[in-house]
């Protein structure tokens, strides 16, 4: 989300002002899922009502949350495994990009390739001895 919002701040620093509605309105269709549902329900007149609702939803999610929802992912009984190893991705996903967002850029990098090692002893390592 960090960079569609960088992407669309740079369409509104380079459109004609005259056009700003027609680009949030676009831009507005392009947003799907939990946060479509969002800001469905609330009476967003522009970009900027936009990226203030979104910064107080991403400041809900600090690193911590993050980092329990990857390492505290299960499996459900009724969930196929395909469906659990892409719920693993998104939340991989979700902590690398906050990850970026709240540390240096030299913090991040160790953040970042220490999580992925423990990912992979947490969700691919097998015992075989039992």
């Amino acid at each position: 989300m960090v960079a569609f919002i960088s992407n669309v701040d740079t369409a509104f620093e380079v459109i004609n002002l005259v056009n700003s509605d027609l680009l949030y309105k676009s831009v507005l269709t392009r947003i799907c899922g939990e946060r479509r549902v969002a800001i469905t329900h609330r009476n967003l007149k522009n970009w900027d009502d936009f990226k203030t609702l979104e910064n107080a939803c991403t400041e809900k999610c600090t690193l911590d949350l993050h980092t329990t929802q990857l390492f505290g992912a299960r499996q459900s009984k009724s969930e196929s495994i395909t469906a659990w190893i892409e719920g693993v991705r998104r939340l991989s996903s979700k902590f690398r990009e906050r990850t970026l967002q709240d540390c240096e850029n030299d913090e991040s990098v160790g953040i970042v390739a220490l999580a992925d090692i423990m990912r992979n002893i947490r969700f691919c390592a097998r015992d075989f001895n039992g």
